[in-house]
């Protein structure tokens, strides 16, 4: 089989934020927005889509390295969640938004999912 399987190396991983209870809290939505990140600068390749090593993982091309911009007001309190060079997501009450303690990068977890997958949060 060719699919893979992902998972973190700490239980710390990820940072998150519960769509509906934290975006009430203004240091909660800054510390989302503060700690958002894009990729850096040319990954991906000129035309988008990075090079693909023999693992299935995808390999750096150039231009990388560890700049990663801010994402400037990457969430919004209308539950709307940027994810850098990609597009928008609509978030929901209860939807889980993580984000990678190392390179900043967005996940979106719906709420049923964290609260009925696999998941282990605090």
């Amino acid at each position: 089989m060719a699919l893979k399987t992902l998972g973190t190396n700490a239980s710390t991983s990820l940072s998150g934020f519960i769509v509906g209870a934290n975006d009430v809290i203004p240091a909660d939505v800054a510390t989302l927005i503060t700690q958002m990140r894009s990729d850096p600068p040319g990954w991906g390749g000129m035309d988008g889509f990075p090079p693909v090593g023999s693992t299935g993982l995808v390999t750096q091309s150039g231009g990388t390295g560890t700049v990663r911009q801010r994402v400037n007001q990457g969430y919004a309190q209308t539950g709307l969640l940027i994810i850098p060079g990609r597009g928008t997501l609509r978030c929901r009450r209860g939807d889980f938004i993580c984000w990678d303690t190392t390179t900043g990068w967005p996940i979106l977890i719906s709420g049923d999912a964290a609260a009925n997958g696999p998941y282990t949060h605090t």
